[in-house]
């Protein structure tokens, strides 16, 4: 189990301005969702908006349990995401816009700022997500990338650094020469439970396939 030393109190603001909660830790979870009811429409051909919203809901919650006693972060602009979030014990920082890099740039320029030593980044849509608690080693940066070696699905990182997020295709790359050009000693962890994403139908049918009960309630 990891120790964590307390770090100064960081307030985290919720979209509307009030400060919902306070934070005190060294590592913390970051989880970026836009939004639950228009996620993942390249999966339209085999969900509708119903299945779909319900599908990163139930990812949703596997990566939240996953952070286990670490804190949550929640980022997102959407009050049903932020609801969502409350719901689930989690901290909230407002999603400031122009997408996913500033939004997690942002976030993670913030808590480096307020104390916060490490942060692991970690998508919503990881359905096989058991453990995020392992990634932290202090001074090094963790990288997940998706079974493909494409994109980025966790990253775990010291804090304060000049680090400069660019999500989207070829991003585990990107990430790499990221790292190395701040001298960050690199693991590449390639859990099964973390490489594994939904973005395609044909991820969500084999994800299916090879997990015949994790999803009960879609129907496909």
């Amino acid at each position: 189990m990891l120790k964590h030393s307390f770090m100064p109190t960081l307030k985290i603001m919720s979209i509307n301005g009030i400060d919902l909660q306070k934070l005190s830790a060294s590592h913390v979870i970051l989880i970026p969702i836009r939004s639950f009811s228009d996620a993942k429409s390249r999966l339209s051909a085999i969900l509708d908006a119903s299945n779909r919203t319900n599908l990163m809901l139930d990812c949703a919650q596997k990566v939240i349990a996953a952070s286990k006693d670490l804190p949550k972060l929640v980022l997102t602009s959407d009050p049903l995401v932020q609801t969502f979030a409350q719901n689930h014990g989690c901290h909230l920082i407002e999603d400031k816009g122009g997408g996913l890099n500033p939004a997690i740039q942002y976030a993670y320029n913030l808590l480096g700022e307020h104390g916060i030593e490490h942060v692991t980044i970690a998508h919503a849509d990881l359905p096989l997500a058991q453990n995020l608690t392992n990634l932290m080693v202090k001074g090094q940066s963790t990288i997940v990338p998706d079974r493909k070696h494409d994109g980025t699905n966790v990253i775990s990182l010291p804090a304060a650094y000049d680090f400069h997020f660019s999500y989207g295709p070829n991003s585990f790359e990107r990430h790499l020469h990221e790292a190395r050009r701040l001298g960050l000693e690199i693991n590449v962890d390639e859990d099964p439970a973390l490489t594994i994403d939904i973005d395609t139908p044909d991820d969500l049918v084999e994800l299916l396939n090879n997990h015949k009960f994790i999803f009960r309630h879609l129907e496909i």
